[in-house]
């Protein structure tokens, strides 16, 4: 073996030991394989940790993009009924369901229906664990949607096989909904003017 010469360097084959500091942690290793794999190993948590806290932010983000999503439809349905056309089929829906023509009734329906696959939509994300709740959908603005005759009535003849996407308690709540309450809404409301 030569002897030590300081202005050269020292490759790691001929250190018999590899020196790593970590405060006050000092461990020694006999090989260069083990200090690499040890940060081989460090690397590759990092990179799962990076993974992870990735995923959980897009997962945030999608969670947001839904909501916002269900809340524009909600205003759009809210929106529709202020139509010129759609609010007198409307108020008459509410007041005289029984003198709806043919085409008033398929306006109201498919009113009607765009406000099932919101709550549809909304208990899908909630048990696809998307969203934490789908009963604000039903139990807060169900009876904006729901509250008269006709829509109870249209409820309850829906397929079956449309309502398997909703928890069993949905149709209780929505059937369960006052059939005046569209028009108390409004009595109320002219009664504070």
């Amino acid at each position: 073996m030569s002897a030590y010469d300081p202005r050269q360097p020292v490759s790691l084959a001929q250190s018999r030991f590899i020196e790593l500091s970590f405060g006050a942690i000092t461990v020694k290793f006999e090989k260069f394989n083990e200090v690499a794999e040890l940060v081989g190993i460090v690397a590759i948590v990092a990179s799962l940790v990076f993974v992870g806290l990735q995923l959980r932010q897009d997962h945030v983000f999608a969670r947001s993009e839904l909501g916002a999503g269900s809340f524009e439809s909600l205003a759009s349905l809210r929106q529709e009924m202020t139509g010129s056309e759609f609010a007198a089929t409307y108020a008459k829906m509410l007041e005289q369901p029984e003198q709806l023509t043919t085409a008033e009734q398929l306006q109201v329906n498919a009113y009607l229906d765009a406000a099932k696959f919101l709550i549809i939509r909304e208990c899908y994300l909630y048990e696809r664990g998307i969203f934490t709740e789908c009963d604000i959908a039903v139990r807060e603005y169900g009876p904006y949607f729901f509250g008269n005759s006709y829509a109870q009535s249209w409820w309850r003849l829906q397929s079956p096989k449309e309502l398997t996407f909703l928890p069993g308690w949905v149709s209780d709540e929505i059937t369960g909904i006052d059939p005046e309450y569209n028009l108390k809404e409004l009595r109320a409301i002219q009664g504070e003017h």
